[in-house]
């Protein structure tokens, strides 16, 4: 399945999917905790990583790329498409 969202990136290893998403609006650690949570409720082994300076989120999940681009942009983040 392909989205088409151009700045986000999907690739599946042993199960899980690895992704890396263009988020925008993150300005600190309260944002980075704030998209984490909203990952973790749905996928709490998730791994989720943020990088400010580059706005961007990568994240190991089982959530698909729709599914984790719904729950960043609920919590207010939302995904550059």
């Amino acid at each position: 399945m392909e989205d088409n969202l151009p700045h986000t990136k999907q690739i599946q290893y042993k199960g899980v999917d690895m992704l890396s998403l263009k988020v925008s609006g993150m300005t600190c650690g309260g944002c980075i905790n704030a998209v984490t949570r909203a990952v973790q409720a749905q996928d709490p082994f998730a791994k989720v990583e943020a990088d400010l300076a580059t706005q961007t989120v990568n994240l190991e999940t089982s959530l698909s790329l729709a599914q984790a681009s719904q729950l960043i942009t609920d919590a207010g983040f939302p995904v550059v498409q």
